[in-house]
């Protein structure tokens, strides 16, 4: 075997091995936690992502959030555009504080001949983030206003 095979495969398995321990130890930050709870999750951040949301989607499993980010603080109105499903949302401030909540949010909200007819669900407070999650997410965790939120540093 030639000199320098040996070096190639310890370098290759120590970068593989860093890459492995990097991932593992990242996992934990890929979680979104609210009273307890962790949540896998996709964050919408542009005005074509947010706008879209789980529009067309079949389910949310129980473990499975969304996370709008919103370049400003505001009511952050919401709808049910196209929605199979009832869900739970939920508001946070620019603390990452929950400041209001809605629970079992229906698909029927929406007035798809007269969207200016479709309830809007929005924060009476000031927000950053809209979470959506679940229906009965709300009821079976005790989410409530106060509580802070654990978001990965990276939103």
């Amino acid at each position: 075997m030639p000199k320098w095979v040996k070096p190639v495969i310890i370098t290759v398995a120590a970068v593989i091995g860093g890459s492995l321990l990097y991932w593992q130890m990242s996992q934990g930050e890929s979680l979104l936690r609210l009273n307890g709870y962790s949540y896998h999750f996709t964050v919408m951040r542009s005005d074509a992502e947010r706008a879209k949301g789980l529009s067309g989607t079949k389910s949310l499993s129980s473990d499975q959030a969304m996370i709008f980010v919103f370049p400003q603080d505001g009511s952050l109105p919401m709808w049910m555009k196209d929605m199979n499903y009832p869900i739970d949302m939920v508001w946070l401030n620019d603390d990452k504080e929950v400041v209001y909540t809605v629970k079992d949010a229906e698909p029927s909200s929406y007035n798809a001949v007269d969207p200016s007819k479709s309830t809007q669900f929005a924060s009476p407070t000031s927000a950053h983030y809209v979470i959506e999650l679940p229906s009965g997410t709300i009821d079976r965790t005790g989410i409530k206003s106060g509580e802070p939120a654990g978001l990965p540093s990276n939103i």
